[in-house]
């Protein structure tokens, strides 16, 4: 992909694997990033300082990036958020979802895991649009949603290798660094939905699983990705059983581990100190 002139992008993400990843990307093709890990950070942020656009995680625990996005263009960070390109970055590939985005006053929508062609076009396309315009359809640059098949891949080095830094070979660790903040996060990430399990508590189960479902596809453990959104459907559509789900997502990190050479850390004794959905 060409490299184009440098764009301000704000990030808001706050689930670390795809935020660093995200924000890789965009500096890869030359674009300035500052990045945030929340709505009310990026509030701020548009607030003091001058962007092209906001790259939007949907889901974050102090404000989603919906609300995030309604304050914008209510003018809470001032009259740049009321004009400012809004692209929603998201795991979910609902027609209602994208509705709901659009309807909260985002201009575009891409799902994860992100394709970095669809997330340069779109950042191209917004970066360059004229504040205030309408004439552009808003979903025209939407990504396509990467949905795991029914026997996915336990891990695709294909995926991680694919990163655009990482195939020129300017930056050929980074898959290595990503996987091992992924391989950070996943003990917690187990817990928290091990704890949910035991409290019954559907809502902090589903979050984790949102959180892990995007994170695991972004590094190509299709498995685990698979796992987790069979987990967040169960939970959405409002089934409140939830034991059999710690001993499935323990199945798919021992396979992971095993696989990758990883050491497999019980994840019942991790603490879990603060969600990170996205």
């Amino acid at each position: 992909m060409q490299q184009q002139a440098q764009i301000r992008v704000l990030v808001v993400e706050d689930e670390i694997v795809n935020r660093d990843m995200v924000c890789q990307m965009l500096r890869h093709f030359g674009h300035q990033v500052t990045a945030v890990d929340g709505g009310t950070a990026a509030l701020d942020a548009v607030r003091k300082s001058v962007h092209d656009l906001v790259v939007m995680d949907c889901r974050m625990d102090d404000m989603d990036g919906l609300e995030t996005t309604r304050q914008l263009r209510a003018g809470t960070a001032g009259p740049l958020g009321r004009t400012i390109p809004v692209i929603a970055l998201t795991a979910q590939a609902f027609v209602t979802d994208r509705d709901a985005c659009l309807a909260a006053g985002m201009n575009d929508f891409l799902t994860k895991p992100v394709d970095i062609h669809n997330l340069m076009t779109a950042v191209e396309h917004w970066g360059r649009h004229k504040a205030g315009t309408d004439a552009d359809d808003p979903t025209q640059a939407a990504g396509q949603s990467c949905t795991p098949v029914a026997a996915p891949q336990i891990f695709d080095p294909g995926v991680l290798a694919a990163l655009p830094m990482v195939a020129d070979g300017s930056q050929p660790h980074y898959s290595q660094i990503v996987l091992d903040m992924y391989f950070k996060s996943l003990p917690d990430l187990l817990s928290v939905i091990r704890q949910a399990a035991n409290t019954g508590d559907t809502q902090k189960a589903q979050r984790a699983a949102h959180s892990l479902k995007s994170s695991s596809a972004a590094v190509g453990a299709f498995a685990m990705a698979a796992c987790a959104a069979n987990a967040e459907a169960h939970l959405r559509f409002g089934h409140q059983d939830m034991a059999h789900l710690p001993p499935q997502f323990d199945t798919e990190f021992e396979r992971l581990c095993t696989l990758l050479g990883r050491q497999h850390a019980p994840v019942q004794k991790a603490q879990y100190h603060h969600a990170e959905p996205c």
